[in-house]
């Protein structure tokens, strides 16, 4: 049984969370290219959502293509959402709201046992959608100040590429359950998103939403949360997944206060290499599904922005980091490899 139609708008805008979007105050200019540059991607989900939206995502599709490359995908893409839900508690805890260390520590585990509970329940798809009311509502300019941004970080294409950053999280609208006649949502919650960046560009916010824009990121870990609960559960149907999923996040969070800022580091760099990696295969291997020259040339212009991206993260990274995003690319390919050749030698035997 699929999402109705609110609960799916509720979940696809807090994908692309409009508020922290509006708040970032991001050159208008850049901001409409950003937007640009993952249009192809906006539009080879929403082909996808119209041919089939289940829970599983892009692994639903891939797999049809090539069991051994969506298995990849599938554990590159699993391993940067967990850790993504994992550091971005602490990000919200420790640096955006920047609260004293021991109310930091409360808050991660509050927010991380509260995330929990909706997703294990259910009711996350609800408060997503409270979320998202909440969120437009706030990013409509009303009493911001105007204040046209014009810085631009040198070079430009590395601002653009920044900016498309906040919006990539559109890749995860596939991992619901909708109905495909709403998959118009899809492109309607990224150009809502979008422009209210670019209208940002043009206002400065007033203070205290700097701190409420949380409620835009937290709704991002809700929807990340649920779609790696999806695909344990619903997709690969994992015998105690939910449960499983939950203890691992909580262990995390646990993990995290010991040194929230080393944590923070080592987990952003593996989640973005790892998250680049699986989007680069899902792209292809989607198009591939859809059999059309359109989607085709979509994918091909995807993989262009996330191709710069891994290579922006391997080339940045340095030390320790940068073994880290290797390890992020190595283990998802060799798991899925080896469970290909187990397969295959169970199949012959």
């Amino acid at each position: 049984m699929g999402l109705n139609k609110s609960l799916l708008f509720g979940y696809v805008v807090a994908t692309v969370s409009p508020l922290p979007l509006a708040v970032s105050h991001e050159d208008p200019l850049v901001s409409a290219l950003s937007a640009l540059a993952i249009s192809p991607l906006v539009i080879l989900v929403y082909l996808l959502a119209r041919s089939k939206w289940s829970s599983g995502g892009f692994y639903s599709y891939s797999k049809h293509v090539s069991p051994t490359l969506a298995r990849i995908q599938l554990y590159s893409w699993l391993l940067s959402y967990v850790l993504y839900v994992a550091y971005t508690v602490d990000y919200i805890s420790f640096y955006v709201l920047n609260l004293p260390s021991s109310e930091s520590m409360a808050m991660v585990l509050s927010l991380s046992a509260i995330a929990s509970v909706l997703v294990a329940s259910g009711s996350v798809y609800v408060a997503l959608l409270a979320m998202s009311i909440i969120q437009i509502a706030m990013s409509i300019p009303m009493g911001w100040r105007f204040s046209p941004s014009t810085f631009v970080p040198s070079p430009p294409f590395t601002a653009i590429f920044t900016s498309g950053l906040l919006l990539i999280c559109i890749s995860l609208a596939p991992y619901v359950n909708g109905d495909e006649r709403h998959a118009w949502i899809i492109p309607f919650a990224f150009a809502l998103s979008s422009a209210f960046m670019i209208i940002g560009g043009l206002f400065v916010a007033p203070p205290f939403l700097d701190y409420l824009q949380s409620i835009g990121q937290y709704s991002i870990i809700l929807a990340e949360y649920a779609a790696v609960r999806g695909v344990l559960a619903d997709e690969l149907r994992v015998r105690g997944g939910t449960a499983g999923l939950v203890v691992l996040v909580m262990i995390l969070s646990v993990i995290s206060l010991f040194n929230y800022g080393l944590f923070y580091d080592l987990t952003i760099v593996p989640s973005i290499a790892a998250l680049y990696l699986s989007l680069a295969l899902a792209a292809p291997l989607s198009a591939a599904y859809l059999r059309s020259s359109f989607a085709y040339i979509l994918a091909f212009l995807s993989m262009v922005f996330f191709a710069y991206g891994l290579l922006n993260v391997l080339t940045t990274a340095r030390g320790i980091y940068l073994i880290d995003a290797i390890l992020a690319l190595i283990a998802p390919a060799s798991l899925g490899l080896a469970v290909g050749w187990a397969k295959h030698i169970r199949e012959r035997g």
